[in-house]
């Protein structure tokens, strides 16, 4: 069992999964010990929860007990105690938890699953965990869709009235608007997106004081709604109220107005402000868009009346996509020692970083059920092509974070179905004294994470994240090592 604890839930509540149970002072000493302990330390610790799971009878040390074990990376052992736990508590939260994830959650159908909903809140209603609302929206969310895939529509609408957080509902609100839509309903959906869009701008104009997680976390769906509506005035001939919608969330948000570009170019060109659509084409194309380069060509040719000067502003932009790269990077700066490191390959050979002083390597961290990281692997491989002639360059992808306990079999075999020409190191080796791998090391928050390291074993530049275009990737890599290349800068 998974202990129910998602990002939504930590931006709704801020609170810590843990209770202090055992005096601020221990759990204190705990998660400074998970935070930064040594491997003996940590031990310590995992024998000590160990032995409090067996013999406390206190539901809530149990479950204390069950969070720092999932921290300290003790998944199974966690899992068990805690299916035992939630036999020993039939009306506590694991009990729920374990229900939502086992029995509801798993329901093949939409009528097994409204059962199923409805004994989560008659057996743990939520009268009894007011903190945990937006458990029971993620319980509402999953009925309603599954009623919606078996086109049971109004029954699954009624239940949608069922949404208790305003900060949240929008999240659940944008799936269902968009099966509406492929439904054929368009005014229920408009009528969904509308609800979202006012719930975001609700929290996007609360004073400063009050912009606290919640209201973060409900803004960051708002050019997502607003796209949505703007393809439904598309579709129904509205390019004015179009413009007018995008126009209105600029001055609300204007730091997302990178995030409106795609559709605010083809209203403004359907509405004839040709001039204004070429300038969120290049803001675009700058930020790695290049497919829409036949659209910026097109536009300039309409707008100069030939293709004049056209080879030099192509020329020109190019330049600022490499200017605009070199400003992202210069953002990204470090300067501190890399890690040391000896991993295995696919091959069973053993690859050190030591071996590779003198040259620049470039580590990209990655696992196979990150999409944004397979998404960034063209690029990557443009990239490494580039600097195939370049023995001063050399490449690594770090698996880590697997799932699947067959890891090694699964990565081995997407490198080679995808023909990547990819040295690909297995981070699985945990250091003897703090019990990290690499990716800790390194302080990995997410994947991707790429990191490039100078001749001299210093890391230079260190990203999160990918743009996903095959080009944008390759320039960015290429300013990245060439920067490497050269002698840091106090």
């Amino acid at each position: 069992m998974k202990v129910f604890l998602t990002i939504a839930l930590s931006v709704a509540t801020g609170l810590s999964f843990v209770q202090h149970l055992h005096g601020q002072s221990k759990t204190s000493t705990y998660q400074n010990i998970i935070d930064s302990g040594s491997k003996q330390e940590k031990d310590k610790l995992k024998h000590e929860l160990l032995l409090t799971s067996k013999s406390s009878k206190k539901y809530e040390e149990l479950k204390t007990s069950i969070n720092y074990l999932y921290q300290l990376g003790e998944q199974s052992r966690a899992d068990s105690i805690s299916q035992v736990v939630a036999r020993k508590f039939p009306k506590s939260d694991l009990a729920r938890n374990e229900f939502i994830y086992e029995v509801l959650n798993k329901s093949e159908t939409a009528a097994t699953m409204e059962k199923n909903y409805k004994t989560l809140l008659k057996k743990w209603p939520l009268k009894s965990f007011p903190q945990d609302a937006i458990l029971y929206d993620y319980a509402t969310s999953a009925l309603v869709n599954k009623l919606l895939d078996e086109k049971k529509n109004e029954q699954a609408l009624q239940y949608l009235g069922d949404m208790r957080l305003r900060f949240w509902r929008a999240q659940a609100y944008a799936p269902v608007a968009r099966k509406l839509l492929t439904a054929g309903d368009t005014t229920r959906a408009q009528q969904f997106i509308q609800t979202s869009i006012e719930d975001a701008e609700y929290y996007i104009n609360l004073p400063a004081d009050q912009q606290n997680n919640e209201a973060k976390f409900a803004a960051v769906g708002y050019p997502g709604y607003i796209a949505q509506m703007v393809d439904i005035y598309e579709h129904q001939g509205k390019s004015v109220e179009s413009i007018e919608l995008i126009e209105k969330a600029l001055k609300i948000a204007p730091d997302q107005a990178a995030r409106f570009s795609q559709v605010y170019y083809k209203g403004l060109q359907k509405t004839g402000r040709k001039l204004e659509a070429l300038q969120q084409l290049e803001i675009l194309y700058k930020e790695g868009n290049f497919n829409l380069k036949e659209n910026l060509q097109q536009l300039y040719i309409e707008l100069n009346g030939s293709d004049k000067g056209l080879s030099n502003y192509l020329s020109n932009m190019d330049q600022a996509v490499v200017e605009a790269i070199r400003k992202h990077i210069a953002s990204q700066s470090t300067y501190k020692d890399a890690p040391a490191f000896s991993l295995q390959n696919i091959a069973g050979e053993t690859v050190s970083l030591a071996d590779l002083k003198g040259k620049i390597v470039v580590l990209d961290f990655w696992a196979t059920w990150c999409q944004p990281c397979i998404r960034s692997f063209p690029g990557m491989q443009a990239a490494q092509e580039h600097f195939k002639n370049d023995e001063t360059v050399q490449f690594l992808f770090l698996n880590t974070w697997e799932k699947n306990k067959d890891y090694k079999t699964n990565v081995a075999a997407f490198i080679k179905n995808n023909k990547y020409p990819f040295e690909v190191l297995f981070d699985d080796q945990k250091d003897p004294n703090t019990g990290e791998n690499l990716a800790a090391k390194f302080g990995v928050q997410g994947i991707p994470a790429k990191f490039i390291i100078d001749q001299d074993g210093k890391i230079r530049y260190a990203l999160t994240g990918s743009n996903g275009n095959l080009e944008y990737t390759k320039l960015e890599m290429i300013e990245l090592i060439e920067a490497s290349k050269k002698p840091h800068k106090i």
